[in-house]
């Protein structure tokens, strides 16, 4: 007699869990147990937000989220560049660079953003 042939889809499964768990767990990190928003950071995407960023500030880095206007800010602030972020202020020029809310400060006047560039008609 011979042995009935094994089905693939067990391996495909044990794959499927192990992609899983290799891509759940960093955000599940990221998710409950990153810094909430305003508080300190280390840098990059470490805040609990998920569309939240660490970004330099007067007195160090903190977690803020990207937004597209005022209105999109938690709590105020402003839409914009962060002023001592000297990366992102560089990186404003490209269309792919990304708006923060920005807390007001009381000591300083707000900086204008920088317009992003308009796309030209026809291409």
């Amino acid at each position: 007699m011979s042995e009935a042939p094994r089905r693939a889809w067990p391996a495909m499964l044990c794959l499927g869990l192990i992609t899983l768990v290799l891509v759940g767990a960093p955000w599940a990190f990221k998710l409950f147990s990153a810094p909430a928003i305003g508080q300190p950071c280390g840098g990059g995407f470490d805040c609990e937000a998920l569309d939240g960023r660490c970004v330099v500030g007067e007195k160090g880095s903190y977690c803020t989220v990207v937004c597209e206007a005022d209105e999109d800010c938690p709590g105020g602030g402003y839409c914009g560049l962060p002023p001592h972020d000297t990366w992102r202020l560089w990186f404003a020029a490209s269309p792919m660079s990304e708006r923060v809310c920005v807390p007001h400060d009381t000591k300083k006047p707000r900086p204008k953003p920088a317009p992003k560039p308009i796309p030209k008609p026809g291409k």
